[in-house]
């Protein structure tokens, strides 16, 4: 990876990736697997709680500069003031607002044939 920092202005032409926050670990940062209600770094061995994890952004972004097309990405806490709060925060809000969503009981199979509809 290339550590020299570079400045580009450039036009985003779109994202590479929907999933933007991911579960890192607290040691190295890297993405984090989550099981049952464990949590375990492939990288560096750290194990922990699931629901104490943290999370970060990761953003890929296809973008254009001059005549030129670029694959970049950004990570980390960087982006938190481009999205107002932490990537922590956002997938606290994020897993709140699944957790309102609430699925129809009924099925479409269950649902009356047309005969039925017509008996009525």
């Amino acid at each position: 990876m290339n550590r020299r920092r570079k400045f580009l202005l450039a036009s985003v032409l779109a994202l590479q990736n929907s999933s933007f926050i991911y579960p890192s670990c607290q040691k190295c940062f890297s993405r984090i697997i989550l099981v049952s209600k464990r949590s375990n770094c492939p990288k560096c061995g750290f194990t922990g709680k699931a629901e104490n994890a943290n999370y970060r952004y990761r953003l890929s972004l296809k973008v254009a500069e001059s005549n030129r097309l670029f694959g970049i990405t950004v990570f980390g806490s960087c982006l938190d003031a481009f999205f107002g709060l932490t990537a922590t925060g956002l997938h606290r809000i994020l897993k709140t607002s699944m957790d309102k969503v609430q699925v129809p009981a009924t099925s479409y199979s269950s649902a009356p044939t047309t005969k039925e509809k017509l008996k009525h």
